[in-house]
């Protein structure tokens, strides 16, 4: 095979080749570091609310171990990534994902520093439910999974940089790592599904695991969630729940907000690039990394 053929760029999504120049980088890779200082940050980062503050850091906990199994979900099929676009967009995926993994790691530490103890050994144990995952599922389930996962932090990612009283309840020393995270999340929002789709994958697997992940994220969710609240001695607080739950799910609703975008992934003939988010996007890239952004010092390298 010719060194400049198009599949050479695919040939190993681990170390993935840079694309030819013509291939328009639309997913970049930013090196931040957001460097968290415990002492600056308060417990209730966001609202002062010990509910929503524990309900995003347990969400924080997910993300390392679950960004590791989106990547490989994707790697296991890059002899379907044929064309320098797609080469390019996943080469952007992976970078992307590795820096969330890098800076998620970092805030859960600085969560063991603000009293949860608890937050190391909820890693371990999703790793080791990953690891089952992995075991049970074929690959192409696998990506399958990932591309409902991906829909799910899309669907948040959108939310979050829509709406102001989203961002306002977040502190200032927290909130770029948020809205970076969710840029990005937008950014790369089609990767796998496109991977998928090139393998071949079907829209039977693709709608029956969505209704399976759903209920086994809300479920994890909701398990390191009442541990990290069992840690702050808050889980049997009924007024804390009260708060909570009608925020999340009554008014503003956050999470309510969202089903009619998750049931739009249950369309046949559904992509995730059919909710245009191209202005957002481009507004939030001047916003946080533009000439004056916002999070321009956070930023080292641009690739």
């Amino acid at each position: 095979m010719a060194p400049n053929d198009n599949h050479s760029a695919c040939a190993d999504l681990g170390q993935i080749d840079a694309p030819d120049h013509d291939v328009d980088m639309k997913i970049p890779r930013r090196d931040v570091d957001f460097g968290f200082d415990p002492a600056s940050v308060r417990r209730d980062w966001c609202s002062n609310d010990p509910f929503q503050t524990t309900f995003l850091n347990a969400l924080s906990l997910l993300f390392p171990e679950g960004e590791k199994f989106f990547v490989e979900s994707v790697k296991q099929h890059k002899q379907f990534v044929t064309t320098p676009e797609l080469a390019a967009a996943v080469k952007g995926f992976i970078g992307q994902e590795a820096m969330h993994g890098k800076e998620h790691r970092a805030f859960n530490e600085m969560m063991v520093a603000h009293g949860y103890a608890e937050a190391p050994r909820v890693e371990k144990r999703l790793k080791g439910f990953l690891k089952t995952v992995r075991e049970v599922l074929s690959p192409k389930s696998q990506l399958a999974v990932t591309c409902a996962l991906e829909h799910f932090t899309a669907m948040l990612a959108e939310s979050l940089l829509k709406d102001s009283r989203m961002r306002d309840e977040l502190d200032p020393e927290v909130r770029g790592l948020w809205l970076w995270h969710a840029l990005e999340e937008a950014e790369h929002k089609a990767v796998a599904f496109d991977v998928y789709k090139a393998a071949g994958g079907g829209y039977l697997r693709r709608a029956s695991l969505m209704l399976l992940t759903t209920i086994v994220f809300f479920a994890a969710q909701l398990i390191v969630h009442m541990r990290l609240m069992s840690t702050r001695k808050i889980l049997f607080r009924p007024w804390t729940w009260l708060g909570g739950i009608g925020r999340l799910w009554i008014w503003p609703g956050h999470l309510t907000r969202l089903f009619p975008a998750w049931l739009a992934y249950f369309k046949p003939g559904f992509h995730p690039d059919e909710r245009d988010t191209k202005e957002l996007l481009a507004q939030w890239d001047a916003t946080l990394f533009g000439e004056r952004g916002d999070l321009r010092g956070q930023l080292k390298l641009i690739a």
